[in-house]
């Protein structure tokens, strides 16, 4: 099982603190919503949680199966779905998810990519669609598909909704609650009422 562990964790810009004394155990099997407004450290505790940035006070740790895993075993671990994940808008959807999946090893057999497209509720037509003519909401949920897709250990989740419809926020909870039960470690960050339901717990920043 996979676990992150927070020690007293503290997160400043230019002076302005961030986050404060943050010390929490995520684990594998469960979802932790990190909600908050804007500028309360929610993406920030998820870049944190990546290795992404090193904390200005204090440790983050992850263990796998109990053993301390760093560097470049630690990077395979992480799948993340956040708004700076730009798609090739050049590159057909074809092209995006086999270059992007391709490059964590991930089997990208036309059978798969229409599996994919299943789970985050597009049709297959859309993969010969370049990347740049989706509209918002469409990029999101390819996003979404090289996050699931991958399925890595630890899925971290930085407001994977806004962009999505109704029917698309319910596909979201659905794959992750389903994530969770295969003892995926989730943190989502989110300020939606259902993510927040959706979850084991919640963390007010």
């Amino acid at each position: 099982m996979v676990e992150i562990r927070f020690n007293g964790v503290g997160q400043s810009f230019e002076g302005r603190e961030v986050l404060r004394d943050v010390t929490r155990n995520f684990v594998g099997g469960r979802i932790t919503a990190v909600a908050g407004p804007n500028g309360s450290g929610k993406s920030t505790l998820l870049r944190l949680a990546a290795r992404l940035m090193i904390p200005t006070s204090g440790r983050v740790e992850t263990f796998l199966d109990g053993a301390e895993v760093t560097g470049a075993a630690y990077r395979v671990l992480i799948g993340m779905a956040t708004p700076e994940m730009e798609l090739y808008t050049r590159l057909t959807v074809r092209e995006n998810l086999a270059f992007l999946l391709g490059a964590r090893g991930v089997s990208v057999e036309e059978s798969a990519l229409q599996d994919l497209l299943a789970r985050i509720g597009l049709s297959t037509e859309v993969l010969s669609r370049p990347a740049g003519q989706l509209s918002t909401g469409m990029r999101q949920r390819v996003r979404l598909a090289v996050l699931f897709g991958t399925d890595t250990d630890v899925w971290l989740l930085d407001e994977p909704g806004l962009a999505l419809d109704k029917a698309g926020c319910a596909l979201l909870r659905e794959e992750v609650r389903h994530a969770a039960a295969r003892g995926r470690l989730i943190l989502w960050a989110t300020n939606d009422r259902a993510e927040k339901e959706a979850a084991d717990a919640c963390i007010d920043l």
